[in-house]
């Protein structure tokens, strides 16, 4: 919920935010933290509405489509509704219309794990999503977050961003760890980003889920800094980060940059 209340509080015109709508994106927001069902106690308490508030706006959004009531329990769900707003942004976004095709033939040329993510403020969010053969991590779908800070793909795009930037975005960041392998210390993080802006990919071994090797290159926008990026995913079983970086590093590159492609209103730089 923090960071919709940080938009608000960072709106460039405050007089024109409603205040009403950001509430009820805080209660479909609420069901990322609450669970799968939410009582109307449980959801006053998750995004800090009073009762009445939060009765008005479930009700609502039931009778909108986007939540569903078991009135034998009086509890919430998620409706599969909520599902046709992302699907707006998957069929119109010019850039995801572009990596489907560069990663479906990623994805049959490598027979690997092959995904574009975008940040979203201190998280990376999975936009196209091609799993291989031997996928590590089963449980990833379209519209799952995970941190930026210990992701290849997240560390990928924040090396096209200042250093200033960065800091800035790791204070916000939860730096905890996910697997024994996971850098928290921003010093150790920052020079990764580093080694990722002087090598033009990222690379983390287990950071986020163990047996997972992940490379990722920034899909550049045509300032040169990046919102999103691309990775292949594999096995320790099957590679080291060493083998990896050296024999698929160019392949995941050159393909971010064939998404990067053009802008609508200018012309991409030469690399």
């Amino acid at each position: 919920m923090e960071d919709m209340l940080k938009a608000k509080a960072q709106a460039d015109e405050p007089a024109w935010f409603v205040s009403s709508v950001e509430k009820a994106f805080r209660i479909l927001r609420a069901f990322e933290l609450g669970g799968r069902s939410l009582s109307l106690t449980e959801i006053a308490e998750l995004t800090g509405l009073d009762k009445s508030a939060a009765q008005r706006f479930t009700y609502t959004l039931a009778a909108l489509g986007y939540l569903h009531k078991d009135s034998k329990v009086r509890r919430y769900t998620i409706s599969p509704k909520v599902m046709s707003l992302g699907m707006i942004y998957l069929r119109t976004d010019p850039i995801v219309a572009r990596a489907r095709h560069q990663l479906y033939e990623l994805n049959k040329s490598l027979d690997a794990t092959v995904n574009m993510t975008v940040l979203d403020d201190t998280d990376i969010i999975y936009v196209v999503r091609y799993p291989g053969r031997r996928t590590v991590t089963v449980d990833v779908v379209l519209g799952m977050r995970r941190p930026a800070f210990c992701s290849a793909s997240g560390r990928a795009i924040l090396s096209t961003l200042p250093d200033e930037q960065v800091a800035t975005l790791l204070q916000r960041s939860k730096l905890v760890a996910y697997t024994q392998y996971t850098k928290t210390s921003p010093d150790a993080i920052m020079a990764e980003i580093r080694k990722a802006r002087a090598e033009g990919f990222a690379l983390t071994e287990q950071e986020t889920a163990i047996g997972d090797i992940s490379l990722a290159a920034p899909v550049r926008n045509p300032d040169g800094r990046a919102t999103a990026a691309i990775n292949i995913s594999v096995s320790v079983a099957d590679w080291t980060g060493a083998e990896l970086a050296l024999r698929l590093g160019p392949t995941v590159v050159e393909a971010a940059r064939a998404i990067s492609g053009t802008s609508e209103f200018r012309p991409m730089p030469p690399a």
